[in-house]
């Protein structure tokens, strides 16, 4: 690796630790990694991992929106529920087709999880739905019956069956 490329390998690591908690970074993006950088403004901007993207950085906040294979990583690395909202089973098919998560869907929900942050979406057998963004935060969940909780980015291809996130 060039130089230039652990540098922004660093930058990305550091930018998940900060996100998701010290020490994600690493696991979350491993050597092999390879990070483009914004052709205009040369900041990282897609992280691949065998040639699968698993985040990108937004220009708007400079955090990471995961992909479903980075959301699957995530899921491996963190502790549960953190980062989940855990859905019923029997609203995973609306989930998946209207690709937003409502209040009296949730089971369970990490109760540290803000607006805007970054969620895997898992249904109550602990397989990953989607990823997507908090709208509210989880409190606000207990004292609201029908709110959109999160908006799903990516979704599950529904011939694939994924891991355990529990």
């Amino acid at each position: 690796m060039f130089l230039e490329d652990l540098e922004a390998l660093r930058i990305v690591r550091k930018i998940a630790d900060y996100q998701f908690g010290r020490g994600v970074g690493e696991k979350l993006f491993p050597e092999g990694c390879v990070v483009v950088r914004s052709k205009k403004t040369g900041r990282p901007k897609y992280i691949y991992l065998d040639g699968k993207i698993l985040a990108t950085v937004r220009s708007s906040d400079g955090f990471m929106a995961l992909t479903i294979h980075g959301g699957l990583r995530l899921s491996e690395i963190l502790d549960y529920p953190k980062f989940r909202i855990v859905v019923y089973e029997k609203y995973v098919e609306r989930i998946l087709e209207m690709e937003i998560v409502r209040s009296r869907w949730v089971k369970i929900i990490d109760s540290e999880i803000v607006p805007n942050d970054e969620v895997m979406v898992c249904c109550e057998e602990g397989e990953l739905v989607g990823v997507g963004k908090a709208i509210v935060s989880a409190q606000t969940i207990s004292s609201s019956n029908n709110i959109v909780v999160a908006k799903i980015r990516h979704k599950v291809e529904k011939e694939h069956t994924h891991k355990k996130t529990v």
